[in-house]
Order: C-alpha cells, then sequence, then structure tokens
C-alpha cells in the first residue's frame, strides 16, 4: 500500500487541511444565538448552531469538503490508481473553488452571532483552494515533460599514470 508519507507536500497539504476543514464543519458551533429576555433578571438562554442546520449550503460545504478529502486521499487506498497529472488537479482545484464559495455564502446568509470557528472554517477553505490552484499552475507547467529515468553519468577519461609521453 502506498504510502501517505511519498505523497507530494501539496496533496499532503490538502489532505490534512481538508481533515480540519471538516472536524471543524462536524464539532464545532458557528453560531451562538441568544434568546431576547423580557426581564433582565431571566436567565439568559443562548443555543449552539452548526454549520449544517440552517441554508443548505453548510451542508453543501460539507460534502464539497468530504469529496476533495476522498478525492485525495484515493491514491493511498488503491496504490494503482496514479492522480500525479495535471486534470486531476483542477479536479481538486474546482472543488476546492466551489467549497470556498460555499463556506462564504454560509458565512453571509448566518452573519450574526457567528462564533471563530466559522472564520477557522473560511480560512481553510480559503488555504485548500490556494494550495490546490498553485498544484494545477505547478502541473501545468510540467504537464509535457516525461520522467525521466535515471541515468548513471560516465566518468571522464583519465590519462594513465606516469604522463602521456611515449617515448
Amino acid at each position: 500500500m502506498r504510502s501517505f508519507w511519498h505523497r507530494p507536500l501539496g496533496s499532503k497539504l490538502i489532505l490534512l487541511m481538508s481533515l480540519a476543514y471538516l472536524g471543524v464543519v462536524l464539532i464545532a458551533p458557528w453560531q451562538r444565538p441568544c434568546q431576547v429576555r423580557n426581564d433582565p433578571d431571566d436567565p439568559l438562554i443562548c443555543g449552539r448552531t452548526f454549520s449544517w442546520e440552517g441554508n443548505n449550503f453548510g451542508v453543501y460545504a460539507l460534502g464539497l469538503g468530504g469529496a476533495i478529502f476522498v478525492w485525495e486521499l484515493l491514491p493511498v487506498l488503491i496504490p494503482r490508481l496514479s492522480m500525479r497529472g495535471w486534470t486531476t488537479a483542477i479536479v481538486t482545484a474546482a472543488l476546492s473553488v466551489a467549497l470556498a464559495v460555499c463556506t462564504l455564502i454560509k458565512l453571509i446568509k448566518d452573519n450574526e452571532f457567528q462564533t471563530v470557528w466559522a472564520w477557522v472554517a473560511f480560512a481553510l477553505s480559503l488555504a485548500i483552494m490556494l494550495t490546490a490552484i498553485i498544484r494545477v499552475r505547478f502541473r501545468w507547467e510540467t504537464r509535457h515533460e516525461k520522467e525521466k529515468p535515471a541515468t548513471v553519468p560516465t566518468p571522464p577519461a583519465t590519462s594513465p599514470p606516469g604522463g602521456a609521453s611515449g617515448s
């Protein structure tokens, strides 16, 4: 089985950041709305709202984060699957742009009582998108290069000891 550590750096970063994104989206509350009190002596009742609650863009972002994670994990799970081309980098970039857009729309629609976790998720989605776009640029520049086999350099010819004169 192909090891996680033998993957390129961009793939590792995207894989780890998408896992962190999924953790923030699933576990951390995005909003902390509190009820309005009629009497100041009444206790303040606050609740927690997660990203998948409310409008559907939180669910879309959760699905896109999971899709990016699975897409980047496929070569680790299936070693014969090669995903080093620029077309696979474009798929990751497209998914990550959609993830950042969905996270931004979720932040705009639910813009009251946001916690720091909503902004952490947005920062993670932007970091995933930036890493994926940089990887597309790198893959595009190297798309026509073929892997060259390692050649052993031949040592330079040396003159025999004792000089080059033949008298």
